[in-house]
């Protein structure tokens, strides 16, 4: 039962953090995560550095454990987005989700109109 409160406890504080309605079980957001370094196409130790944590507990928050502070899993969360990663919220049709975000290229401004022509 002691798990479960942990457990608890993290999601509602990372809900707190970043609301997501539907982003209700530790695992959701802890795939999240794990996926985010995927697409940032980041190392542990890459990701740890960033954050300013130890792999171990990168490690830890891809594994779902729930003996993880929620202030490292905000550090993770905002390593990545600080490369890159958009976190995209549950919703009834789908659940949380990543994405990079976009740059825009010398066309994509040229077409908005942002071009120096």
């Amino acid at each position: 039962m002691v798990a479960v409160a942990a457990e608890s406890l993290i999601v509602d504080k990372f809900v707190d953090l970043q609301p997501a309605p539907f982003m209700d079980s530790i695992s959701e957001i802890m795939r999240v995560l794990r996926a985010a370094r995927a697409l940032a196409g980041l190392s542990q130790e890459e990701v740890a550095e960033l954050a300013g944590v130890s792999r171990q507990i990168v490690v830890r928050i891809e594994q779902g454990q729930n003996n993880v502070l929620v202030e490292a899993v905000d550090k993770v969360r905002m390593a990545l987005e600080s490369k890159g990663v958009a976190f995209i919220d549950a919703t009834r049709e789908h659940g949380p989700g990543v994405a990079m975000t976009r740059r825009p290229s010398a066309v994509d401004t040229d077409a908005q109109g942002f071009g120096d022509g």
